[in-house]
């Protein structure tokens, strides 16, 4: 994943993400205002999101666990567990966005849409895709 800090988008890196996926058999994700997850040979494209995420600080680590606990539950479906964890992250941000007026109540906003994110709710905001 890139931090915050980087000017460059994310499909910038996706030949070296595809690279590193084929390289050490893992998924790579590289985030941006597509979120980009690879195996190697698939990549899939999340568009769930809001800009201001990248303003908070500890949200790169806060996805990174949400991906944790998807891709242990479906380790045989890393890749779509990994999009799902971040599609899922994305729509909670986008939620929490209605509501927030900057980021600090963006974070807490956030935190809540995630507590309160139901299956329904999941699968009509999904934005995932085959990136080609």
């Amino acid at each position: 994943m890139k931090g915050v800090d980087s000017s460059h988008v994310s499909t910038d890196a996706l030949e070296a993400a595809k690279e590193l996926a084929c390289r050490t058999q893992a998924i790579v994700a590289v985030s941006g205002a597509v979120d980009l997850v690879t195996d190697g040979k698939r990549v899939l494209g999340v568009s769930n999101g809001v800009p201001l995420l990248q303003k908070i600080t500890a949200t790169g680590c806060a996805v990174t666990a949400l991906i944790a606990a998807f891709v242990a539950l479906q380790p045989n479906l890393a890749l779509e567990a990994t999009s799902f964890a971040l599609a899922v992250f994305g729509m909670a941000g986008e939620i929490g966005m209605e509501k927030a007026n900057g980021p600090a109540s963006l974070r807490m906003h956030l935190i809540d849409a995630l507590y309160g994110l139901d299956k329904e709710s999941v699968l009509s905001k999904l934005k995932i895709s085959e990136y080609h």
